[in-house]
């Protein structure tokens, strides 16, 4: 059974994962680098789905770049930042 991952996860392995969007598009493949965020569907948010489909070398992964269907997960703001 594969581990499905959802948009805010923590990336486990650089590699080629299946996009499974909720009911509004077909499956696609994205590529993402270890240790990034899932990204977010531009479309249905949340409900987008990540299964790992093959293992790469993360120096042969090109950096997640904003699509017309997935976007960057957006970083929380740091606890440490010091009001100015």
């Amino acid at each position: 059974m594969s581990n499905s991952y959802k948009p805010g996860d923590v990336v486990p392995e650089s590699g080629i994962y299946k996009v499974q969007h909720d009911s509004h598009r077909l499956m696609h493949t994205a590529t993402l680098l270890r240790e990034t965020l899932f990204p977010l569907c531009r479309h249905c948010g949340q409900r987008v789905r990540f299964e790992l489909r093959r293992q790469v070398k993360s120096s042969q992964v090109p950096a997640f770049r904003d699509t017309a269907h997935l976007k960057e997960y957006p970083l929380p703001d740091s606890p440490f930042e010091v009001a100015a």
